[in-house]
């Protein structure tokens, strides 16, 4: 059964540095652990919570400091939609009770180290990249922003007006207006379907005082994680770490997550005009989470399906005349209490319905469908292509570009610490490996044989 939502105004997109739906794996950062067991590491927790993973890589001469802290717009409400990433903004260009924004900029900038924060539905990261010289007062920085920040109403509304221009600019982009709409509407009702970016109303109205009440309940040690990759001793990086953070106050114990997410009872078809020239397709569904063991099947499905040089869904769709499809591409996102597939595809406007019918068409087959020379007849296996291994060689591949970047590697870790509620080894290339054409078949039927989907087209404006 369908059922046609009136237009909705969205207020932003969803995941907006963790979703990266036509060109990953896995919209996650890389999965941590893919590191050369024999690099020196440690992991600790401090006195008053704070849980930290060193690693020491000595292949260029910078240490890359990542602090995850567990909130995100799951923790809002909807009176205070797009709290987080106000507060994300507000600490990486504002000042504390030590020093200006501008202040803290200079001093960044002269010790040749970049910064950056990202926001999400389960945590928010900030990161720094700078040379090992200067890593004690890279971590002094971070302690300094994370907890000692100064709120003051002028500098509240000139972040409100940025965050004002880039939710209308998201607005006029088919491709993050597609993916909002899709979360908004594949999660309504959960605290993941809450907009990332936050609503226009809501954030008009927040105040100082919201700001620092949210601010102060989740922002301490105890509900934030620090994953440290540089060219420094691990001894030293621990040292170090437990003379700046020790004396930073425990917090409340941070709230529980939420609750898992249910799929829509029914399909919901969305539609909304641009000013395009081409039309843009958004077919999603939910999918594994972080913590469920399907998570390594869903990744190389996602590889197989709509990644790669000639992905099955890109191939099976462009070689449809009817379907009038441009280019078709598969991600998967993995939420702590939540995952989610997406299809997006660009193609002739006209052709849009038979390209929807045709998308999940082919959705639901793949429950059918072989992946590797061991699942067809002997005698027909020399012609048989095997996707399965190939899509496991890329991810290999990927594995590796991911030990090449420091940052990379640290915003992994922070990120797994905090969704997977623990520092323990899990070796993802390993898990990688023992993927299976069954278990491809049964990620497949157990998320794309739904009659619940999620379609989204964006379409040019009618003249």
């Amino acid at each position: 059964m369908i059922e046609r939502k009136a237009e909705r105004r969205p207020a932003a997109i969803q995941g907006a540095a963790l979703l990266l739906l036509a060109g990953a794996a896995t919209v996650l950062l890389f999965p941590p652990l893919v590191r050369p067991a024999s690099s020196p590491q440690k992991q600790f927790t401090l006195d008053n919570g704070l849980r930290v993973f060193l690693l020491e890589r000595n292949s260029v001469p910078l240490v890359n400091i990542v602090a995850g802290v567990n909130a995100g717009s799951k923790d809002e409400t909807d009176e205070t939609s797009g709290l987080i990433h106000l507060l994300e903004h507000y600490i990486l260009f504002r000042g504390t009770d030590v020093r200006s924004g501008s202040e803290i900029a200079r001093d960044i900038r002269s010790r040749g180290a970049v910064f950056n924060a990202h926001t999400g539905q389960d945590a928010a990261f900030f990161d720094l990249t700078l040379p090992a010289e200067h890593f004690l007062f890279g971590l002094k920085n971070q302690k300094e922003i994370l907890f000692r920040m100064k709120i003051e109403e002028d500098g509240l509304n000139a972040e409100k007006e940025v965050i004002g221009e880039e939710i209308r600019q998201i607005e006029d982009d088919p491709f993050r207006l597609g993916q909002a709409l899709v979360f908004q509407n594949l999660l309504a009702g959960h605290p993941y379907g809450r907009p990332i970016y936050g609503d226009p109303g809501c954030l008009a109205d927040l105040t100082a005082g919201d700001i620092e009440r949210f601010y102060k309940r989740l922002f301490v040690p105890n509900n934030t994680v620090l994953a440290i990759v540089g060219n420094l001793p691990v001894d030293e990086m621990e040292a170090r770490v437990r003379e700046v953070f020790a004396d930073v106050p425990r917090g409340e114990d941070p709230p529980p997550p939420p609750e898992f997410a249910r799929p829509p009872s029914k399909t919901v078809e969305i539609e909304r005009e641009l000013d395009i020239s081409e039309a843009y397709l958004f077919v999603g569904v939910l999918g594994p989470d972080y913590n469920d063991p399907g998570q390594y099947a869903a990744d190389v499905l996602t590889q197989i399906l709509g990644q790669g040089i000639h992905p099955m869904m890109t191939v099976a769709l462009k070689n449809s005349r009817r379907a009038g499809v441009n280019s078709a591409h598969l991600s998967y996102i993995a939420l702590k209490r939540a995952g989610a597939f997406v299809a997006y595809i660009t193609l002739e406007p006209s052709k849009i319905s038979v390209a929807k019918r045709e998308t999940i068409t082919f959705l639901k087959g793949v429950r059918r469908e072989n992946f590797s020379p061991q699942d067809v007849l002997i005698e027909d296996r020399a012609a048989a292509f095997d996707l399965l291994e190939s899509a496991k060689n890329k991810i290999r591949f990927l594995g590796q570009k991911a030990w090449e970047s420091g940052l990379g590697l640290a915003s992994s870790m922070a990120a797994h610490m905090l969704l997977a509620g623990t520092e323990s080894e899990i070796d993802y290339l390993e898990r990688i490996a023992t993927v299976t054409s069954g278990d491809l078949r049964k990620a497949a039927g157990a998320s794309f044989n739904r009659d619940a989907f999620v379609i989204v087209s964006i379409v040019p404006r009618k003249k």
